[in-house]
């Protein structure tokens, strides 16, 4: 199985999202996040890819999203966390990792070319604000 994390980002009421790059979803809007790596966990690999995309330092707050897909060839598991920056660096220049970076209110986020299911993400988020604690929460494959 493989495990993708992402990290939602809000502060000020804003939300800071990647332009993604993958050929997949290029052009469109997500939260950073990526592949976890072999030997690292999903909380290490939600750190490291929002560093690599948009530049920034964050600490994880908890889990608010789980999905898991189904395929032919194999099933993925995406783990979403809320997390709050560190530092209010974030990255200004395109690379391999996200074309930009940019904070957005949640009315613009409507205006946006985004990856699917983002706003169900959002609005879960938006809800709940209760969320797992990062530590309570386990993924054994």
């Amino acid at each position: 199985m493989r495990i993708k994390s992402f990290v939602l980002i809000e502060k000020d009421g804003r939300y800071l999202l990647i332009k993604e790059d993958a050929p997949k979803w290029e052009e469109k809007w997500f939260f950073p996040g990526g592949n976890v790596k072999d030997g690292e966990s999903p909380e290490e690999a939600a750190i490291r890819e929002t560093k690599e995309e948009a530049g920034c330092r964050v600490v994880l707050n908890g889990i608010i999203y789980v999905r898991y897909y189904s395929s032919f060839f194999e099933g993925k598991t995406h783990v979403f966390y809320s997390a709050s920056v560190v530092d209010d660096e974030i990255k200004t220049i395109e690379d391999k990792h996200s074309l930009s970076v940019k904070w957005f209110s949640y009315e613009e986020l409507s205006k946006l070319p985004l990856r699917q299911k983002m706003m169900e993400i959002v609005n879960c988020y938006r809800e709940h604000k209760g969320m797992i604690p990062v530590g309570a929460f386990k993924i054994i494959s």
